[in-house]
């Protein structure tokens, strides 16, 4: 069966034509590998991102804040939104139709739903099926399917599913047997019964980067694990992967890597081959293996890569930080999200002012970049909230701050809160990305889009005065 997976374009609207902007959709690799490899379908990935025509480029990324980036593209994008006809769309059909498709499964969050509900309404004039998956299909699957109107949903983890879906379309198996899938027939929805997680995620292929072109993309990604053990309320991790945490083992991505390294060596001469971005939700939940993987990683002379990953704050310690620095960590990411004890605690986030400030230390002794994430926004949040952010900034000295606007993604406690009309009565989610429009400023008290400027002012000087 031929299967076409498909990335929405999403930096692409706002006119952002960089590889570095863009990283490989690793969820596609590895759906594509699968299905491929255990059921033996023909299967192609087209990644919107890389539809880039004259009248969308409206400016290339430099090194500048990319916050301000996509403020600065926001209109661009609503344009190309409001105009199912655009050549980017025609352009973007185009591509996925020469792949010959007998089925077109779209990765999709929350803020591209609205790109998302064009492309499949061009794709069903051309008599293709679709089938959605990602983390706003898995929370609000009916609502994603009468939103957009695709023909089915994968919830959750989708190797095993998409895999079961096209076996079963191949041969003319009814789709109500396979566990994890949504389906619309004859107006109605069934919801099948729910598919246990891969338990053992060595079982999964290594994904096969050579579905899509490596000149597309800056640097690789990889992922150690699945899964997060933590409970915050702005976050739909849990909603997607479950909080019980899924590792692969040492030996799997050391393997993974070699090839990488192999291919960078001899195949690769792009910028930025050897970048590897470690995209766990946290990387070192697991000390103890994250240590043993580092250990690994420089007895194999991996450390060739440039690696950066996103770590919290109370997970680091000395030794840790010590062995990231000989595994050759460029950079480190931490969530720190707000500077106030009371919003931390509202938010569940589990960590201290003093855990960032230690960790930064820690960081800094080492000579490891950090890049932190600040939110702007949360539920009950005051303007002293804020300036404790700037102050926790000042104090903890970040090389890099970027600041996010909260976005109440479906899926998490916050957006309960703060959208109490559920996600059947919004509409505009193109709205739902963190560097974008105020979704709630009501709930707030305050101007969103406002205070969000100002805090990026704080922010772009405070980075500034790090490169002076």
């Amino acid at each position: 069966m031929k299967i076409t997976l498909v990335r929405p374009p999403f930096y692409a609207l706002f006119g952002v034509a960089t590889p570095k902007m863009k990283t490989y959709p690793l969820n596609l690799l590895y759906l594509a590998t699968y299905v491929r490899d255990f059921g033996g379908h023909d299967v192609k990935v087209v990644d919107g991102e890389n539809i880039l025509l004259p009248q969308t480029v409206a400016m290339q990324y430099s090194d500048g804040d990319p916050e301000i980036v996509m403020n600065r593209g926001i209109p661009g994008m609503i344009d190309i939104l409001n105009d199912p006809e655009h050549a980017l769309w025609q352009e973007l059909a185009k591509k996925i139709m020469a792949t010959e498709p007998q089925l077109v499964g779209i990765t999709c969050n929350s803020g591209n739903m609205d790109t998302t509900r064009v492309m499949v309404r061009h794709l069903k004039k051309l008599g293709v099926p679709t089938v959605l998956g990602g983390s706003h299909p898995t929370a609000a699957p009916a609502q994603s399917i009468h939103y957009t109107g695709a023909d089915m949903v994968v919830v959750g983890e989708g190797e095993k599913t998409l895999l079961g879906l096209a076996d079963s379309i191949q041969n003319r198996m009814p789709l109500e047997s396979v566990e994890g899938l949504v389906i619309r027939k004859d107006g109605q929805i069934t919801m099948n019964p729910k598919r246990a997680p891969i338990n053992d995620l060595d079982d999964i292929p290594v994904p096969d980067r050579s579905f899509l072109n490596d000149a597309d993309y800056f640097g690789n990604v990889l992922i150690t694990g699945r899964g997060c053990p933590f409970n915050c309320a702005y976050c739909a991790s849990r909603t997607l992967w479950g909080r019980k945490v899924r590792l692969r083992s040492v030996t799997s991505i050391v393997h993974e890597l070699r090839l990488l390294r192999d291919h960078a060596a001899l195949k690769d001469s792009r910028p930025g081959r050897w970048v590897m971005k470690i995209v766990d939700d946290t990387f070192t939940v697991n000390r103890s293996r994250t240590a043993g993987l580092l250990d690994q990683i420089i007895a194999e002379g991996l450390n060739c890569f440039e690696f950066t990953a996103g770590v919290r704050a109370d997970t680091l310690d000395e030794h840790l930080v010590s062995r990231m620095k000989q595994a050759n960590f460029k950079r480190v990411t931490l969530g720190v999200e707000s500077g106030s004890p009371r919003i931390l605690k509202m938010i569940r986030k589990g960590e201290t002012n003093e855990d960032v400030i230690r960790a930064l230390k820690l960081l800094r002794d080492a000579g490891i970049h950090s890049h932190t994430f600040l939110m702007i926004g949360l539920p009950g949040e005051t303007f002293e909230d804020i300036e404790l952010s700037k102050k926790l900034i000042i104090e903890s000295q970040p090389n890099y701050v970027e600041v996010n606007m909260v976005t109440p993604y479906p899926g998490t406690e916050i957006f309960e809160k703060l959208m109490p009309e559920g996600v059947d009565k919004i509409d505009r989610w193109y709205r739902w990305f963190h560097q974008g429009m105020a979704t709630h400023s009501k709930q707030l008290g305050y101007d969103l889009d406002k205070a969000y400027s100002n805090f990026l002012a704080f922010a772009r000087e405070y980075n500034n005065s790090q490169t002076t």
